[in-house]
């Protein structure tokens, strides 16, 4: 039996090597008694706490870690070990030494040999790194994820036979597909418009090295095509074989739209110019033509079937003249007059002509959400533009029930900059849109409806210049115009034009106002043109029957400087007019503003020596304007 001295020695080693393990474990270990006293702690959590082993011994949990702490987070779990349950959790404690730390504690029943538990066992582990860590990463997971999310680019990865195993939200919207689970275990492959394209991707993807595969025309979950740019990644396992393909699809929708754009932009230019030089030249070939006939008409009597032969080459000369200043607008060589007009009031009147006389099947309806809308514009050509896509949106649904709708509004250039595609002019905007739900038109269409001559209507019924015109005008102001339609849907027309607040065109007012009287037609054509005219100076009188004409020309007080004829005066007829101006012995200068379509009444008046200036809808105001100070001065 070994001497009391031995087993002292044994007992003293034994807690040698029980220290030694203590003091060089990773962990924080203590043993805290009944009165949540410290009795016991090793180096690594006097090294923690930054002091020694005889500052931390003796002194109570609430000394050492802060007593919210205690109260607020041990305790609790102090307490139920000491009924005899091992207690493990991680918290987070600011300590005074040390500031903010994670921690996983582990408390650990130490009974005596009565079973009665006196002590607990505390293993207390820094977690703090590898919190930190974990946070870094969960930030980094959302990052990416948002990343993922809010880019406009679909992210898609599938197995190598094409099965799709996951797809963000962008994909979901430039496909269409309004269920995410419904993607799922689909093929890519059905998504591909085109066969044995998909394949084709797969094969050059199997190097293992990404690929950028350039536009490809896809199906929408909703059954349409897209344009979309595709690149594609395929990873390997460790053997080498395929395991999974990364894809990310670009919508080149609008990519697509701008090119087509400039592509139209740059052809129309180029015909533009072509057509602009041969209407020059035509009218400077017409400008002999009719100046040959005038001086042949001079020494012809009036009576002389001659004389009637020169007066009809003379009308040809009117209408083809009244067709090269059409193409001049389109190409944007001739000039137009502008002054300050509303626009509000221009599409006033646009609208309820069209109402009046638009069929039966078919509803105008109206947006009006702004009514002060100045532009600097020539308020007869803008009158002109929408009437033109008006009248346009009639016949797209002449064999159908149908809606035309009107919107005003003014919006913020920067906002709509993007969808003009170029510098912007003004800080704000006139948008005036025009949809109709007709037969609508196919891309190949949508792409030449700009140009000179182009029509979809049958040959006799359009010349093929409306919207060619319409183009030139709205492009001469600074503006644009933005289409879309879809076959059997409908179009939509975007004008966008320059609001401008400031302009005063001080010198364009006359001395002396002069009297101009509207023998009137058109009521709405007749009012625009009163509108401008008034504008830089005019004093306007109309007049729409016989008798009231007669009375204003013959009473000195109201005699007008001018008369203005439109030849659609319903109430005071040609005949009437020349009777007028005979039996008075009218010297007052007349300017008479024909359609194109002129019939023999109007060469009879035009022929009586009445009319000072003739002019051939449509008319612009720098062409009455023209007219005006020629007939007057």
């Amino acid at each position: 039996m070994p001497d009391h001295n031995d087993y002292l020695n044994y007992l003293s080693r034994e807690k040698v090597f029980s220290d030694h393990i203590l003091n060089h474990s990773r962990s924080m270990i203590s043993i805290i008694n009944r009165d949540y006293i410290y009795e016991k702690v090793n180096t690594t959590f006097c090294n923690a706490h930054k002091g020694v082993e005889e500052a931390i011994v003796g002194k109570s949990l609430g000394d050492v870690w802060g007593h919210e702490t205690f109260n607020k987070h041990i305790k609790k779990n102090i307490d139920k070990c000491f009924s005899g349950d091992t207690v493990q959790y991680e918290a987070s404690f600011t300590t005074p030494q040390a500031g903010k730390r994670y921690f996983e504690v582990v408390f650990r029943p130490f009974p005596v040999e009565s079973g009665e538990i006196t002590h607990l066992l505390a293993e207390t582990f820094d977690i703090t790194d590898l919190k930190l860590s974990e946070k870094i990463a969960i930030e980094k997971e959302e990052e990416f994820r948002k990343f993922e999310t809010n880019l406009p680019i679909g992210f898609l990865r599938c197995r190598p036979d094409g099965k799709i195993l996951h797809a963000n939200k962008s994909f979901m919207m430039i496909m269409d597909c309004s269920e995410e689970n419904s993607l799922y275990h689909t093929n890519l492959k059905n998504y591909y418009a085109e066969e044995g394209i998909f394949e084709l991707h797969l094969d050059q993807l199997k190097d293992s090295k990404p690929k950028t595969f350039g536009r490809v025309l896809l199906k929408t979950c909703g059954g349409n095509e897209i344009m979309c740019r595709i690149s594609g990644f395929m990873s390997l396992d460790e053997a080498g074989n395929p395991s999974y393909i990364d894809f990310a699809f670009e919508d080149s929708s609008r990519e697509l739209m701008l090119e087509n754009r400039l592509l139209q932009a740059q052809k129309l230019e180029t015909i533009g110019a072509l057509a602009g030089g041969i209407a020059h030249d035509f009218n400077n070939i017409l400008t002999t033509i009719s100046g040959y006939s005038e001086l042949l008409q001079d020494d012809l009597p009036k009576s002389s079937p001659s004389s009637q032969k020169v007066a009809r080459i003379m009308m040809a000369v009117s209408k083809a003249r009244s067709l090269t200043n059409q193409i001049l607008t389109f190409s944007r060589q001739m000039e137009q007059e502008k002054i300050p007009v509303n626009v509000y009031e221009v599409l006033k009147e646009t609208i309820g002509f069209v109402k009046s006389a638009v069929p039966s099947n078919i509803k105008v309806k109206s947006n009006i959400r702004k009514k002060d809308a100045p532009v600097f514009a020539d308020p007869t050509q803008l009158f002109r533009v929408f009437l033109n896509l008006m009248t346009n949106a009639i016949q797209a649904m002449e064999e159908r029930k149908g809606t035309i709708a009107v919107s005003l509004a003014v919006v913020n250039g920067k906002k709509v900059q993007n969808e003009l595609n170029k510098n912007i002019v003004a800080d704000e905007y006139v948008l005036v849109t025009f949809s109709d739900t007709g037969k609508g038109m196919d891309p190949s269409l949508l792409r030449r409806i700009f140009e000179p001559f182009f029509t979809t209507r049958e040959v006799g019924k359009g010349s093929g210049l409306g919207l060619s015109v319409v183009y030139g005008i709205v492009s001469e102001m600074g503006g644009d115009i933005l289409v879309s339609s879809e076959k059997d849907k409908g179009s939509v027309f975007y004008i966008y034009l320059p609001v401008s607040r400031e302009y005063v065109n001080i010198s364009e007012i006359p001395e002396k106002r002069k009297k101009i009287l509207f023998i009137t037609g058109n009521k709405y054509e007749s009012r625009i043109l009163s509108l401008a005219l008034e504008s830089v100076g005019y004093e306007l009188m109309q007049s729409s029957d016989y008798k009231h004409f007669s009375k204003v020309i013959s009473d000195a007080g109201l005699k007008p400087d001018l008369i203005i004829y439109m030849s659609d005066a319903e109430q005071i007829g040609f005949d009437d007019l020349m009777k007028i101006f005979q039996n008075q012995e009218i010297k007052t200068p007349c300017i008479l503003i024909t359609d194109s379509n002129q019939e023999l009444l109007e060469e009879k008046l035009i022929n009586s020596g009445i009319i000072r200036q003739h002019l051939i809808k449509p008319v612009s105001l720098k062409e009455i304007k023209n007219a005006i100070q020629l007939s007057i001065n």
